[in-house]
């Protein structure tokens, strides 16, 4: 009998699903940890709150436009 055989004779579906939710969850927390120790990508994050914030957007037509009249599309 193989692993995955086994965990669903011990197992119920509602054990393997919150099982499988836990491992997603983990996952998760991982990357969140893995994202906030990069110095340099929570600073940029930051950045582009501030911008957010300051209005300092543009559409991706308006970026298009500028472009284009600046000749570089």
């Amino acid at each position: 009998m193989g692993s995955r055989e086994l965990a669903k004779s011990i197992l119920s579906a509602q054990e393997r699903k919150l099982l499988s939710e836990t491992r997603d969850i983990l996952e998760e927390l991982l990357e969140t940890e893995e994202v906030l120790r990069d110095k340099v990508l929570t600073k940029s994050i930051s950045d582009s709150q501030e911008d957010v914030k300051a209005g300092r957007l543009y559409t991706i037509e308006d970026l298009k436009s500028k472009l284009r009249r600046e000749g570089k599309l």
